[in-house]
């Protein structure tokens, strides 16, 4: 629902109310003043009343116009009635639309009409209970405009605030996967360059064997396709990546082979770590290992950052055109908070980039658990 057009429609009709009532007291017959002076005071509550239209935007200055209004309608003897409402509109107004100087420059030519009304009176002998009322209700009205601006101010503070604070974590996450993003496309560029040397080693070796030893010239030609096919799938991801760095290196990078020494580090940290591989790994295509070894290696290192006394199980499956890797802790801690931090981020841009998914988040019994599954072809898994 669309609650300020509302609060602007409803403000309209209080006021439209107060003008027509104001009009209707003057001319309905037998209720309101003589008849040669209806047209006088018919003017002056309008003068009282149709400002209160844009009190919001002028509050001092309608709150004046009010008031004089109001005194001169007192003064020729005219009711106070509706002037009164309209005293009480203007005066929250300029308490809560305006600033310090001008709500209290308001609130002091209300004291002044109310005193100038209020003598006269007491000084016919109306009993003072009569009287104070009036100033209880004026001061509740002015106090709760001010206290109305002042949550307004602070309401507007938070706003900001937070809107900063959502900019400020949008650009983090930005450079975050920016930066995992440029690390990936590094490492790919290190598989494709491994996967055309070894194309040219088995190209060499193939040659040199096409006439003496056809069957190693046979296994020289496996090798270069299937390198091949590895190198330009991997180059497909790379370009996809939209970036070129590269630290000019040639060496392979970390495959499931590696398990076994990352495990052994964390246990020598202090973690002791229960490893499971499952399923034939060995035909995995290296960009999808390279993926699954650092996934482990991530998930391992926030146990060890945030787990805190833990004990952490690993679990790799290679079946069906998927690889299904499975980290968890029973320690005390809760692991990165789920969505944050970049290590949960670098581990859904590699699972994203093979068409898979992570889900990360804490047990119902303690600990932490990270599920991330690859797709072998890089189709959704």
């Amino acid at each position: 629902m669309d609650w300020p057009r509302i609060a602007r429609t409803a403000d309209a009709a209080v006021v439209t109310a107060l003008v027509v009532s104001g009009q209707v007291s003057v001319w309905a017959a037998g209720t309101g003043p003589p008849a040669e002076d209806r047209a006088v005071h018919a003017l002056l509550l309008a003068a009282a009343t149709v400002p209160l239209f844009v009190r919001r935007a002028s509050p001092l200055p309608v709150l004046l116009l009010v008031l004089g209004a109001t005194w001169v309608q007192f003064q020729l003897g005219g009711g106070v009635f509706q002037p009164w409402f309209a005293v009480l509109l203007g005066l929250y107004a300029v308490a809560a639309h305006a600033g310090i100087r001008e709500a209290l420059l308001g609130a002091a030519g209300v004291a002044a009409l109310t005193l100038a009304v209020d003598i006269p009176k007491l000084a016919a002998g109306d009993p003072v209970d009569e009287v104070i009322p009036a100033w209880f209700v004026l001061a509740g009205t002015w106090g709760l405009g001010r206290w109305i601006r002042h949550r307004r101010h602070e309401t507007e503070q938070l706003q900001e605030r937070a809107a900063v604070a959502e900019r400020d974590s949008a650009e983090q996450a930005a450079a975050a996967v920016a930066d995992e993003r440029a690390r990936i496309a590094r490492e790919l560029h290190d598989l494709v360059a491994h996967s055309m040397g070894v194309i040219v080693i088995q190209s060499q070796a193939g040659q040199r064997s096409l006439d003496a030893r056809p069957d190693l010239a046979r296994g020289a030609l496996q090798s270069i396709e299937t390198a091949g096919r590895q190198g330009l799938a991997e180059m497909r991801r790379l370009l996809g990546l939209l970036t070129g760095a590269s630290d000019g290196t040639v060496a392979p990078q970390p495959s499931l082979d590696g398990l076994d020494e990352l495990v052994e580090r964390v246990r020598a940290a202090g973690v002791p770590v229960e490893l499971t591989v499952d399923g034939d790994v060995d035909s995995l295509p290296s960009g999808v290992e390279l993926a699954a070894y650092r996934i482990v290696q991530e998930a391992l290192t926030n146990v060890l950052k945030h787990a805190g006394p833990a004990t952490a199980r690993v679990v790799v499956r290679a079946r069906c055109g998927a690889v299904d890797i499975e980290v968890c802790d029973d320690g005390p801690g809760t692991g990165a908070a789920p969505g944050r931090g970049h290590g949960l981020v670098g581990m859904r841009e590699r699972a994203a980039l093979y068409g898979g998914s992570v889900e990360a988040g804490v047990l119902p019994g303690g600990g932490f658990r990270v599920h991330a599954r690859l797709a072998v072809d890089g189709r959704p898994a």
